[in-house]
């Protein structure tokens, strides 16, 4: 399947450009935890799509567990570094770069879908995330099951803070923010100080963000119910104030 380009698709940039670094990000993550989290509301039986893998650390977890996942993403680096890291791990997991708008199975053969860590919102227009939505609904099972991690729109913007600053093992990150509350979208300039060399480089980050009210709406226009909302990995209830919109 052809993947087009990402001169088009800017959206691609910020996780293929950073690889490496987006890696040490990720890994910082409970991962086992979230794993725990997916398996005990999606189930174990049957094929199981982790929708935009990135580095496939939910999908390593996951196959060990003998669940029979499989993994795609639009990112070149980010599924050479998931490949390494599969291979490390010897888990039988089979990983394919795919767009999320045209999933690469055929209708009605997989049990659930899984998208973590705010995967949906990427995408130049809000329609072609409804598209995907389209998509997932396509290739489920009937009864199949959806788990979608988001950010909770309400909370950003109740929250917000121009910058941010963190650690991780080879950089340090400062987030400098702003928000387009008319086009919904939060933009980020990440700045990344190199701790051996000093280095400092920078990459944007721009996700568009959805309230619960207008994510249900999408869903149930592309024929998918909302059955559970979670604010967080350990089942907390939604709210206004939740981080997570599950």
């Amino acid at each position: 399947m052809r993947v087009k380009s990402q001169k088009r698709e800017g959206y691609v940039n910020i996780f293929n450009d950073m690889g490496a670094d987006w890696e040490a990000i990720v890994d910082t993550r409970d991962t086992d935890n979230e794993a725990d989290f997916i398996e005990s509301n999606i189930g174990a039986k049957g094929v199981v799509l982790d929708l935009c893998c990135g580095t496939a650390r939910h999908s390593i977890a996951l196959s060990k567990r003998a669940v029979n996942v499989v993994g795609i993403d639009v990112s070149k680096n980010l599924l050479a570094i998931a490949r390494a890291r599969v291979k490390q791990a010897g888990a039988m997991l089979p990983l394919v770069r795919a767009d999320m708008r045209f999933v690469p199975f055929r209708d009605n053969v997989l049990n659930a879908v899984f998208s973590m860590f705010t995967s949906f919102g990427y995408l130049p227009s809000e329609s072609e995330d409804a598209l995907s939505f389209l998509e997932i609904n396509r290739t489920l099972k009937r009864k199949g099951r959806l788990l979608l991690d988001l950010a909770n729109r309400d909370h950003i913007i109740r929250t917000f803070q121009e910058r941010d600053w963190a650690e991780f093992k080879p950089f340090y990150l400062l987030e400098k923010r702003s928000l387009d509350l008319q086009g919904s979208r939060l933009t980020s300039k990440w700045i990344l100080v190199r701790k051996k060399s000093g280095r400092v480089e920078s990459v944007e980050h721009n996700v568009r963000l959805y309230a619960f009210v207008r994510i249900e709406q999408l869903l149930n226009e592309a024929g998918l119910a909302i059955k559970n909302v979670y604010g967080g990995h350990e089942r907390q209830e939604f709210t206004i104030d939740s981080s997570r919109m599950i």
